[in-house]
């Protein structure tokens, strides 16, 4: 990756989100991010594959941006790492490894799941300032907005917390 290269890593998860996809890959998304100065995007489609293959199809790429789209990798742990921006469902481990890599995250709640817990995880972390929720309604509002430059850095997990429970329960 050259140096000015700004990455955008999106992943829907194993179940794909049809309308993510659609959304980032039309031309008023890619001229967005364009004008913010991203020059890849990155997309991990999920079940999403015949989505991001007819938007491949007919979306209109400009020259200085990149789209890599795959269904599945093992861990997705180099795309999140070598991104400046992460746009995620709304799945608790996919947020959680964002957080932890401190990076902007975005998260898109997906409106047609029903009991969407998810969207409760999404909601709580977003009022504590840790991340930005969205739908896929006003995605792109957001990014021209650039509300996920002023986050707030998740806090390091205190690995003496479970111990010092166990510890107390067991009279130790």
């Amino acid at each position: 990756m050259a140096k000015n290269d700004k990455t955008v890593f999106v992943t829907v998860g194993s179940t794909g989100f049809d309308q993510v996809i659609s959304l980032l890959t039309s031309s008023p998304s890619l001229q967005i991010l364009k004008s913010l100065g991203y020059t890849k995007l990155n997309i991990q489609y999920g079940k999403s594959r015949e989505t991001y293959n007819e938007a491949m199809k007919i979306c209109n790429i400009p020259n200085e941006i990149q789209i890599i789209g795959y269904d599945y990798k093992t861990s997705l742990d180099q795309d999140m790492s070598e991104s400046d921006l992460i746009i995620s469902h709304a799945g608790s481990g996919s947020i959680l490894e964002s957080l932890r890599l401190n990076k902007p995250l975005i998260v898109v709640i997906n409106e047609n799941l029903m009991n969407n817990h998810q969207a409760e995880l999404a909601v709580e972390l977003g009022n504590k300032g840790y991340l930005v929720y969205s739908s896929t309604s006003n995605l792109l509002e957001i990014l021209k907005s650039k509300a996920y430059e002023n986050l707030i850095s998740f806090p390091e997990p205190d690995a003496t917390i479970f111990t010092n429970i166990l510890n107390e329960e067991m009279g130790v």
